[in-house]
C-alpha cells in the first residue's frame, strides 16, 4: 500500500487563464500573466511539499495555431524565465522542456535552452513545462526515432520506447490535475499517465491556490491505487 501510495509526478493541465480575465473585466491577455504568476507559486508549494516532479501543460500544439498576438504574448512569458535563474538555483529547482522546440522561434528557444543548462545540476524539484507539446505529436517523434534505427522486432519493448519519449528519465505521473472546468486530457501525456489519478476542478489556473492543491494531494491519498493487480 505504501508503495501503490507514493506521490512523486503530479502533472497540471492549467486551463482557465482567458476565462478568468474575461470574469474580471480584463484583456484576455493579462489571463496568461496571472496564470504565469501562478505558476511560480504553485512550484514553491510543491517543492515544499517534497514532490520531486512537477509537469505544467503550458503550451499544447493545438495552441500554436491562435491569434499571432496571442502567441507573441506567450512566448515573451517563456522568455521571461531568465529572469528567475536565481529563484530556480536558490531553491534547487531545475527547468526541463518536453515538446517540439523548434516551432517556437529561435529567441524563445535559445532563452529556454540557457535556463535549462544553468539549472541541469538542481535536484529538489524537476519543474517540466510541456510548450508546443501534444502527446500524440510525441508518439510520431519517438516512433520516427525508433525506425531511424532499424531496430529488429523483438527489441523494442515498452522500456525502449518509453526511452525514445520527450519525458525520459521522468517517473511516471501519479496524479493529473486540470483547472478551469473541462474534464479530458486535451492530448496531455497520453503514455505517461496511464495509471494517473484524474481530478477536475472547476476553478480557473490563475485563481488555483495552494490550500485547493492540498486538499486534492490529501484526496490523492485516499485513493485505492491497484494498477490492474
Amino acid at each position: 500500500m505504501e508503495q501503490e501510495h507514493k506521490l512523486q509526478h503530479i502533472g497540471i493541465i492549467m486551463d482557465g487563464n482567458r476565462r478568468w480575465a474575461v470574469d474580471h473585466h480584463l484583456p484576455k491577455m493579462l489571463g496568461h500573466t496571472e496564470g504565469a504568476k501562478n505558476l511560480k507559486r504553485i512550484a514553491k508549494f510543491i517543492l515544499n511539499q517534497n514532490i520531486p516532479y512537477l509537469t505544467l501543460y503550458t503550451l499544447s500544439t493545438e495552441n500554436l495555431k491562435r491569434s499571432e498576438e496571442e502567441l507573441k504574448h506567450l512566448f515573451s512569458l517563456f522568455e521571461k524565465l531568465t529572469d528567475y535563474i536565481k529563484d530556480l538555483l536558490k531553491n534547487d529547482t531545475r527547468l526541463n522542456i518536453i515538446g517540439d522546440l523548434t516551432r517556437l522561434p529561435i529567441k524563445t528557444q535559445k532563452k529556454l535552452k540557457g535556463v535549462m543548462e544553468k539549472t541541469k545540476n538542481n535536484s529538489a524539484l524537476i519543474l517540466t513545462l510541456a510548450i508546443a507539446y501534444g502527446g500524440r505529436d510525441e508518439i510520431v517523434r519517438a516512433v520516427k526515432k525508433i525506425t531511424s534505427q532499424n531496430l529488429p522486432p523483438e527489441k523494442i519493448t515498452e522500456e525502449y520506447f518509453e526511452s525514445c519519449l520527450d519525458t525520459t528519465g521522468l517517473p511516471e505521473v501519479d496524479l493529473v490535475i486540470r483547472t478551469g472546468g473541462n474534464q479530458r486530457l486535451s492530448n496531455f501525456l497520453p503514455w505517461q499517465t496511464t495509471y494517473a489519478e484524474l481530478y477536475f476542478t472547476n476553478t480557473y489556473w490563475p485563481a488555483f491556490y495552494e490550500e485547493e492543491l492540498k486538499n486534492i494531494i490529501d484526496w490523492f491519498f485516499e485513493q485505492k491505487r491497484n494498477k490492474g493487480k
